[in-house]
């Protein structure tokens, strides 16, 4: 049995098939992005680790007043690749956990970062850096 939408005189399964592929078009287009703004993230990185973040310059006031101890300085860990930015982001947001649990740590501030691209095959896939201190803070 074939429905018909009046108002369009397009099946229900025309209809599903357009957004299928309108949705496949917007992941492909969105997972195509080979890295990410400052702000952007500055915003997504802190919301994807569990340990306490600090701005480079809220670090740099608490470990001043005696509030926080660098515990590691100017770490560099290389994230496993993500299928895209913001699996990169969430990869290396496992490893800067890790890290901090590992230097006993319980807070930590990105000094920088980079994406790099990583040939495989014919292809590429973008690669998340990152450079960081661990910090210890009461």
């Amino acid at each position: 049995m074939l429905v018909m939408f009046p108002e369009s005189g397009m099946s229900v399964g025309r209809k599903v098939s357009r957004l299928i592929i309108v949705t496949g078009l917007m992941a492909l287009i969105t997972a195509c992005a080979t890295s990410m703004s400052p702000a952007q993230f500055g915003e997504n990185f802190p919301r994807a680790t569990t340990s306490k973040h600090y701005s480079k310059p809220s670090a740099e006031a608490a470990v001043s007043d005696g509030k926080c101890h660098i515990m590691v300085k100017d770490r560099k860990y290389v994230a496993p690749i993500g299928l895209t930015v913001h699996g990169d982001v969430k990869n290396g947001a496992v490893g800067v956990d890790e890290w901090v649990a590992a230097d006993k740590a319980n807070a930590y501030t990105i000094n920088n970062y980079e994406w790099i691209s990583v040939p495989i095959g014919e292809d590429y896939a973008t690669q998340l850096i990152l450079y960081f201190d661990t910090l210890q803070c009461t």
